[in-house]
């Protein structure tokens, strides 16, 4: 008899545990789930297959040249966007050209957010030596303006002479944006100089 209690009541411990490895299992299968859900939230199924897509050829195209990491990845992206597209028309004959177009753009945005940033700087800073050159304060800054500006198209002159020693041709339409600079740094000068002649007459 006790032999019998004794079997049933292993029984019944295996028949728990396995009830609670059971439970374990369905637990983590919807915290697996949940996670699996919370990422395609954030990151589209669509973008993770392209990117993941993305690296092989990347790579590829990497060994082959290796000193441009940046247009490797555009065009691994945009190779694996197309044939997405490609794809896409070839099942449901629908291009999908916006959700590719969107999805090409999120994942090429990191690898020129500091580019596009870089380049909006440049030209806020043009921009701003620019109208400090035209409408300079005092004398002193149009003076370092124009000074600036000459020295550095002499600078540039000087190094296209050096590197076209002996040549009878030097190309001077790159000259243009510094003799620009130098001009925009002489108005400046004038538009200061004649500010006390106007003054008189704006008085009258």
């Amino acid at each position: 008899m006790n032999q019998i209690t004794q079997f049933f009541s292993n029984l019944k411990a295996d028949f728990d545990r396995l009830n609670q490895s059971v439970d374990d299992l369905v637990r983590t299968y919807k915290a697996i789930v949940h996670f699996l859900d919370l990422i395609s939230n954030l990151f589209p199924i669509d973008l993770v297959l392209v990117l993941i897509l993305s690296l092989p050829l990347l790579y590829v195209i990497n060994t082959l040249s290796p000193s441009t990491p940046r247009v490797n990845y555009t065009i691994s992206v945009v190779f694996i966007s197309g044939l997405r597209s490609f794809l896409s028309h070839t099942i449901s004959e629908s291009w999908e050209i916006f959700a590719v177009t969107k999805t090409a753009l999120i994942l090429l945005l990191p690898a020129y957010f500091f580019v596009v940033l870089k380049f909006g700087f440049s030209l806020f800073n043009k921009y701003r030596i620019k109208k400090k050159a035209l409408s300079p304060l005092h004398l002193e800054s149009s003076f370092i303006s124009l000074q600036k500006a000459y020295h550095d198209l002499s600078a540039e002159i000087y190094s296209e002479l050096g590197k076209n020693e002996g040549k009878s041709f030097v190309d001077g339409q790159k000259f243009l944006p510094k003799i620009q600079d130098l001009e925009t740094s002489i108005s400046g000068l004038k538009t200061l100089i004649k500010k006390p002649e106007d003054a008189p007459h704006s008085s009258e």
